[in-house]
């Protein structure tokens, strides 16, 4: 039970995270993408936007952190030890898989990945794949 509050946490600290760079992407695409220019006022600023960011991604992050938990409950389990500085190298490999396959649709869509994409998805990889872990090992 604690890989899956562990997950609870670090989704919810990561929900942080994504709240403000995203409201700030948000804010700097609104003058490049017209559907964004029409979408959002010209007068909100990216903490105005900030607050509705914050409630679907407190709620999509944490979903994630808790089904990452079990499937670190069951990676743990069932699949052998530690490597990678994780206690459990096959679940870490998986979320960097993972994140890979992120940014390799972000570049598919964009053809880049911006900074702030990258720097998150790098944090994503450390929270979930070693962060996790480690707190669940804690509990």
């Amino acid at each position: 039970m604690a890989e899956v509050f562990s997950g609870f946490v670090v989704g919810y600290a990561f929900s942080l995270l994504f709240t403000a760079v995203a409201a700030v992407m948000v804010i700097g695409a609104r003058r490049e993408v017209p559907y964004l220019s029409k979408a959002i006022a010209p007068n909100i600023n990216a903490v105005q936007l900030a607050v509705p960011i914050s409630l679907l991604a407190f709620l999509g992050w944490t979903l994630v952190g808790l089904a990452l938990g079990a499937a670190y409950r069951a990676a743990r389990l069932n699949l052998a030890g530690g490597g990678l500085g994780s206690p459990n190298w096959p679940f870490t490999l998986g979320i960097l898989l993972a994140t890979v396959a992120f940014l390799a649709v972000v570049y598919y869509g964009w053809r880049r990945v911006r900074l702030p994409v990258l720097l998150t998805a790098v944090v994503f990889a450390g929270m979930f794949g070693w962060g996790m872990p480690h707190l669940a090992k804690l509990g």
